[in-house]
């Protein structure tokens, strides 16, 4: 029995340890839950912070990106980069235009303290704030400058758990330069005398061929010696004379490329006040010719009215629903150098071949509107042929569509110099010219294609031409905003 209530002894002292084992071991879980709930709750938070902190950089780069295009967009249509933010005519963001301050070049502390102390007076107006799924932006640019600032905050403004991020931006204006000696927005066809090859001393090879839509040759070999390329899914046309495009010369494949026309209405905005070669005009639809102001095309002094005679070579057809400007022979006899900014207005040319070039000759035709009810803005030219143009690598841009004829040549290269201009359709474009040729590149935007009947021009066609591709002319009508600076202030 002895033995018996030892070992009855020995169960209860067991039992007693487990129980402390028990509680000993829920304490321990108990600990590491506590201990597992408050790393958990601060990986969360840590998260939210960090995701706040890498949308704050993106959103305060889609400032940068706001800032920068309205700069571009002031660039084209004023000439002048004299964009700035706030703006005293912001009604909305009520906050004062800022200056810069510095005279002199200040530090980097100096700068990010300045930028940072504007940007928050900026952002403390409610208006101001430029408000996106992920977060709000304020921006600056500063008269004088070309430079952006841009302050982001997320997940918005004011919440608690609020990041920031500073961005700063500077930029130049460099020229649009031609890409391809012929770039269209929509189908082309080529015809089997077309040859396209570079202005000497260029290397030919570069004197490339694409569209964002198909390219059709419907018979022979068209000859064009740099690479001939497509976006669209259309057929591949083949020629055995597309000499970069192997063996086979088939068509090739490539991504769309941007075509940056912004409209003849820029073109003047940019170039009013050039002073090219012969002058400028505002040929108007109520058959007047103005001077360029500072306002608007047609708004400016009357020089002539036209009516039943003649300017310059130029006549005016005033009956019809599309007014209409002629460049007649006299032109080519006169030698009537200058730019032609025909108003709303067709162009054609019914002249003879006879006669020299016109020494600088730039012709614009704009239309009633950027939208696709355009009234105005073809030319059809014919037969004057222009040795350089008047606005600078211009020869010939239409809002809608531009045509022209075999017997017509612009420009020419020799020893070394290359004359050559643009060609610009913002709709289609049908080239027919001689063999001469014409120098420079061929652009259409395809902007609109109105229904058959409604055009002059229904589709692209280069038709039997000599194109001489001059890759280093430079176009008038717009300026592309590069970014030569992009930094992140840190300790924002």
């Amino acid at each position: 029995m002895r033995s018996t209530g030892v070992l009855l002894r020995l169960r209860k002292d067991d039992s007693g340890m487990g129980l402390v084992l028990v509680l000993g071991a829920a304490g321990i879980l108990t600990a590491l839950m506590i201990v597992s709930t408050n790393v958990a709750i601060q990986s969360l938070s840590s998260s939210r912070q960090h995701v706040s902190f890498e949308s704050s950089i993106s959103v305060a780069e889609a400032g940068v990106d706001t800032a920068l295009a309205r700069a571009q967009k002031a660039y084209e249509v004023g000439g002048t980069d004299s964009y700035i933010t706030p703006a005293p005519t912001d009604t909305t963001c009520a906050a004062p235009t800022r200056t810069w301050p510095f005279t002199t070049q200040p530090t980097v502390e100096q700068e990010r303290a300045w930028a940072r102390t504007e940007l928050e007076a900026i952002g403390a107006v409610a208006a101001c704030r430029q408000i996106t799924a992920t977060g709000d932006y304020v921006i600056l640019k500063p008269q004088g400058r070309q430079t952006v600032y841009a302050m982001g905050w997320a997940p918005r403004y004011g919440a608690p758990e609020v990041k920031r991020r500073i961005i700063k931006a500077e930029y130049l204006f460099t020229p649009y330069k031609p890409t391809h000696a012929i770039l269209t927005g929509g189908d082309i066809s080529l015809g089997s005398s077309t040859t396209v090859t570079s202005a000497p001393p260029n290397s030919p090879l570069l004197a490339a061929v694409h569209t964002n839509g198909s390219i059709s040759v419907p018979t022979g070999n068209p000859e064009v010696y740099g690479p001939v390329t497509q976006s669209g899914s259309g057929p591949s046309a083949s020629s055995n004379k597309f000499y970069a495009n192997g063996s086979s010369g088939a068509v090739t494949g490539k991504a769309a490329q941007s075509i940056p026309f912004e409209g003849a209405l820029a073109v003047w905005g940019r170039n009013r006040t050039s002073n090219p070669p012969g002058g400028w005009y505002d040929l108007c639809p109520d058959g007047t010719v103005k001077q360029p102001n500072s306002t608007a095309p047609c708004a400016g002094t009357l020089i002539a009215t036209v009516g039943a005679g003649s300017f310059r070579g130029w006549t005016y057809t005033g009956t019809g629903a599309v007014k209409k400007w002629s460049a007649t022979s006299a032109l080519k006899t006169g030698q009537f150098s200058g730019t032609y900014y025909v108003h709303h207005a067709d162009v054609d040319n019914p002249a003879s071949n006879a006669g020299s070039a016109v020494p600088n000759l730039t012709v614009i035709a704009s239309a009633s509107t950027t939208t696709c009810n355009k009234v105005g803005g073809n030319i059809d030219w014919g037969s004057t042929d222009m040795a350089a143009p008047s606005l600078a690598n211009t020869w010939l841009i239409a809002d809608q569509d531009l045509r022209t004829s075999a017997n017509f040549q612009a420009g020419s290269a020799s020893g070394g110099t290359v004359i050559s201009g643009f060609f610009i359709a913002g709709d289609q474009v049908d080239m027919s010219t001689s063999s001469n040729g014409a120098y420079g590149a061929v652009i259409a935007a395809d902007q609109c294609d109105p229904p058959n009947g409604q055009s002059m021009v229904d589709s692209n066609r280069i038709s039997n031409p000599s194109i001489y591709y001059d890759p280093n002319g430079q176009a008038p009508f717009i300026d592309i905003i590069n970014t030569t600076l992009w930094l992140e202030y840190p300790n924002a």
